[in-house]
């Protein structure tokens, strides 16, 4: 089964990211980093958090 496997700095903040977009929490995993110290685990596929395209298709970062 696919996982979708977002970072953050703590437990709660996975809880509320399956509360934000409606994914199920599968797990959450600790990480050697001392700043992003989970790894939740959510069920399906992996998405990502890309930067929001202006009107002519560019990033803000393409400016």
């Amino acid at each position: 089964m696919e996982e979708n496997i977002h970072s953050a700095t703590s437990p709660q903040k996975c809880r509320d990211m399956e509360r934000r977009y409606g994914w199920k929490l599968k797990t959450i995993r600790k990480t050697p980093d001392s700043i992003l110290k989970v790894d939740c685990v959510f069920y399906g596929q992996q998405t990502s958090f890309a930067p929001p395209e202006n009107s002519q298709g560019e990033t803000d970062n393409d400016k």
